[in-house]
C-alpha cells in the first residue's frame, strides 16, 4: 500500500499501516479474499479518519476507484504513478512488460478529493498465510506548479527586485555623501587619486595578450629546438654504429654465412633446369609421334587378322619404313639424353649443405634409368596391348 496520511502511521491491520487514517491509501492487493475473482487490483480509498476498512471483502463498498491489473511476476519492474492536481486524483500503471519507463496505461481517475495540505507519505505491506515479496525500487515525489501561481510569484519576485536596487541605490548615495564629509573633515589624511589608473585600460589588456601569445609561441619553438637536437644526435649514434658494421664485413669477408650458396650458383642451377625442362618437353613430343607409328602398326596387324577365329595371325610383312621411323627416334633420344648430360656434368654443380654430404640434386644414372624405363615401358605397352 502506498499512504499519504495527516499523521505519520504506524504498524496495524490495513497492509500493514493503522486504521482509522486520514488521507488516502493506494492498495496493490494481491490476494482474492471474498471469491469474487477481482483480484489482483489497483484499489483507491480515500478516508476522512472514521471509516473501518473491511479487510474481509477486500473494501468493495469502501473504495472509490480500481483497476484489475496483473502486477505479479513481470520481467521489469512496475511502476505506479499518482498525480494529484485540483482535487483530482489519478492512478497511471506502467505494467512491466517492456524496459520503456514512461509507457504508463491509465488505471483510475477520483475527483473532488480533499486530502490534508501537509502530510507523510510512506510504503506498507503485510501478508496473512500466502507470502509474497514485492520490493520497492524507487520512490519519487514532484510538485505541480499552477501557472497563476508561478505568475503571482513571478510578480513578487520582481517587485522584491525593485526594492532591493531602490535600497542599494540609497546606500550608495549616502556611501558617497560619507567619503565627501570624511575628505573634509581631514584634508591632509586624503590623497586624490585618479579612478581609471587602478583598473587596466583596453589597450594594455589587448598589449599583454599579445605577449601572453607571443611567449607561448617562444615556449613551443624552444621545445621543438630541443627535440630537433635530440632526434639529431640519434641519427649521428645510428650513422656511427652503421660505419662500424660495415667496417667488420669488410675485414671478414663477403659476410655471408658458409652454408648460403651464391647468387652465381643459383642462377647457374636454375638456367639447368631451364634447359633440362625444354629437353623433357621435346621428349614429350618424340614419344607423341611414337605413340602414333606404333597405333599404326596395331591396326595394320588388325587388319590382316581373319574373320571369324580367336587365333591371332603373326605377319612378318610389316612395313620397314614405320621401324625405320621409330629406331630414329630412339637414336634421337639417346643423343639428346646425352647432350643434356654433358651440358649438366660441365657447367651444373649442384650446391651442397654444410654439415652433411647429401646432394640437392637427382643422380646422373637415376635419371639416365628413369628416361630408359618409360621409353621401355611406352614402346612395349603400344606393341603388345
Amino acid at each position: 500500500a502506498i499512504w499519504f496520511t495527516e499523521k505519520a502511521g504506524v504498524e496495524g491491520p490495513v497492509f500493514g499501516s493503522n486504521d482509522l487514517w486520514k488521507g488516502v491509501g493506494v492498495f496493490l492487493d494481491s490476494f482474492d479474499n471474498d471469491a469474487l475473482q477481482n483480484n489482483p487490483i489497483i484499489a483507491v480509498m480515500v478516508n476522512d479518519g472514521t471509516k473501518t476498512y473491511d479487510h474481509q471483502h477486500d473494501g468493495s463498498g469502501q473504495i472509490q476507484g480500481s483497476c484489475i491489473r496483473d502486477f505479479r511476476n513481470k520481467p521489469f519492474p512496475i511502476r505506479l504513478k499518482i498525480e494529484y492536481v485540483n482535487q483530482g486524483l489519478t492512478i497511471y500503471l506502467n505494467n512491466g512488460i517492456t524496459q520503456d519507463d514512461n509507457a504508463f496505461e491509465y488505471c483510475t481517475r477520483i475527483d473532488g478529493v480533499q486530502l490534508p495540505k501537509t502530510g507523510y507519505l510512506g510504503v506498507t505491506a503485510a501478508t496473512g498465510g500466502l507470502a509474497d515479496d514485492h520490493d520497492v525500487l524507487e520512490f519519487m515525489t514532484t510538485t505541480y506548479s499552477d501557472k497563476q501561481a508561478l505568475a503571482q510569484n513571478q510578480a513578487a519576485t520582481d517587485e522584491q527586485a525593485k526594492k532591493y536596487k531602490e535600497e542599494y541605490e540609497k546606500y550608495e548615495q549616502e556611501l558617497k555623501k560619507q567619503q565627501e564629509d570624511y575628505k573634509k573633515e581631514h584634508p591632509d589624511m586624503t590623497t586624490p587619486y585618479n579612478e581609471k589608473n587602478l583598473y587596466e585600460s583596453e589597450y594594455d589588456r589587448e598589449f599583454r595578450t599579445i605577449l601572453e601569445g607571443q611567449d607561448q609561441i617562444r615556449s613551443s619553438l624552444t621545445s621543438i629546438d630541443k627535440k630537433m637536437l635530440e632526434l639529431l644526435g640519434r641519427v649521428e649514434r645510428l650513422a656511427v654504429t652503421t660505419g662500424t658494421q660495415q667496417q667488420i664485413v669488410g675485414q671478414g669477408g663477403s659476410g655471408v654465412p658458409a652454408d648460403v650458396a651464391r647468387i652465381q650458383d643459383v642462377n647457374r642451377v636454375i638456367n639447368s633446369n631451364t634447359d633440362m625442362t625444354r629437353t623433357i618437353q621435346s621428349y614429350a613430343q618424340v614419344l607423341t609421334d611414337l605413340q602414333q607409328k606404333v597405333n599404326h602398326i596395331q591396326t595394320s596387324i588388325n587388319n590382316q587378322r581373319p574373320i571369324g577365329t580367336g587365333q591371332q595371325v603373326v605377319t612378318p610383312n610389316i612395313d620397314g619404313t614405320v621401324v625405320n621411323e621409330i629406331r630414329e627416334l630412339v637414336r634421337m633420344i639417346k643423343s639428346e639424353t646425352n647432350t643434356l648430360l654433358q651440358k649438366s656434368s660441365t657447367q651444373v654443380t649442384c650446391p651442397t649443405v654444410t654439415g652433411g654430404n647429401n646432394s640437392s640434386c637427382v643422380g646422373t644414372f637415376t635419371f639416365i634409368g628413369a628416361i630408359i624405363i618409360q621409353i621401355v615401358v611406352l614402346v612395349g605397352f603400344f606393341a603388345f596391348k
